[in-house]
């Protein structure tokens, strides 16, 4: 539900321009950044793991291969905008994107270990398919919902009964496009809902949207279920010393993975030094990641291939654990500490 909010909250608050402005820049980063940490896994973990395949250290990459959008805007509402609006939203849609990317990555991985009759192209168009038609449907379904919802402004309680369509949007595009699919689809229906001018052609009018309203509703309900989410989070983990060093190894490997591939986008779309070093310092796993570590257990009850496919979940969580806390705690400590020391220079 979470997620759901949140990634429907973003595309209320992107418009068309900005949309094209920050896509390539984020396609980029999320398929750098995932290659980066599933190819980084499968090298560093025969040194913390040495009775791991190559297929299984694979497989633990595509988990740890993507940040939470809960926790983004969690660090989000921490820090502040500050006037840097423009790489919170590439993080968020980086980690709406990025999800279909893992669960079908992980899934063939998986099925090639099971099976061994998996081709790679398969998986390109899987993910095409998802991220094309989850946004289909949410963009289509946005468009007619800015319809109704301008028919029905002067009515009370208009965002209770969007968020009723939300979850049907969610549920209707994981349906038709798979899993992950339904988080692109809210994004594309909340961008589609604050961009009525792209109906004016076709209307003859511009649909009257009370997006200011939303925004506030949502914002109160969005912070009602995150601080839900970081107390559950803290709950089901479960720490053991065994896995605790080996979270460690992969949460510094994952940070210094992030710090290139945020450095490397940040040069190459020359963005602002600030922004380059919020995008190389916040990376912070959640929810997701936990539950993708099930996936070995699901695609494989039996125990054929994956012996103990525990093991993923007991790795996970503390290296969601250790992201969320470099993200949220050191990382914004290291950009106040950098901050100062520019105007230091400056002055001088």
């Amino acid at each position: 539900m979470s997620i759901i909010l949140i990634t429907f909250d973003a595309g209320v608050d992107i418009d068309f321009q900005t949309l094209g402005k920050i896509l390539p820049k984020t396609i980029l980063l999320t398929l750098l950044t995932f290659f980066l940490i599933t190819v980084g896994t499968a090298l560093v973990g025969p040194f913390v793991f040495p009775s791991f395949t190559i297929i299984e250290l694979l497989i633990l990459g595509t988990i740890l291969g993507g940040l939470s959008t809960v926790a983004v805007a969690g660090i989000r509402d921490q820090l502040g905008h500050n006037g840097y609006q423009r790489v919170w939203r590439i993080m968020t849609l980086e980690s709406t994107i990025v999800d279909p990317i893992r669960v079908i990555m992980a899934i063939t991985l998986i099925e090639v270990a099971l099976h061994a009759n998996i081709r790679p192209i398969d998986s390109v168009k899987d993910i095409f398919f998802i991220l094309l038609v989850g946004s289909l449907v949410g963009f289509f379904l946005g468009m007619l919902w800015s319809v109704v919802l301008h028919r029905l402004r002067l009515t009370e309680n208009q965002y209770m009964i969007t968020l009723a369509i939300l979850l049907q949007v969610y549920y209707l595009a994981e349906y038709i496009a798979g899993n992950g699919g339904g988080t692109m689809a809210c994004f594309m229906f909340g961008f589609a809902i604050s961009n009525p001018k792209l109906l004016s052609r076709w209307l003859g009018y511009i649909p009257r949207v009370d997006v200011t309203r939303l925004n506030e509703v949502n914002s109160e309900l969005s912070f009602a279920l995150k601080s839900y989410y970081f107390v559950y989070t803290g709950m089901i983990v479960r720490i053991t010393q065994t896995y605790l060093w080996a979270g460690l190894i992969f949460t510094a490997m994952i940070i210094l993975l992030r710090f290139i591939s945020g450095s490397m986008v940040g040069k190459m779309f020359d963005l602002d030094p600030h922004e380059t070093r919020i995008l190389r310092l916040t990376y912070p796993l959640g929810t997701s990641a936990l539950v993708f570590a099930t996936l070995p257990i699901l695609y494989d009850s039996e125990r054929v291939f994956f012996t103990d496919p525990h093991i993923y979940t007991n790795l996970v969580f503390p290296v969601v654990l250790g992201t969320i806390i470099f993200s949220a705690l050191i990382g914004p400590l290291i950009l106040q500490a950098t901050e100062e020391k520019n105007k230091k220079i400056k002055e001088i």
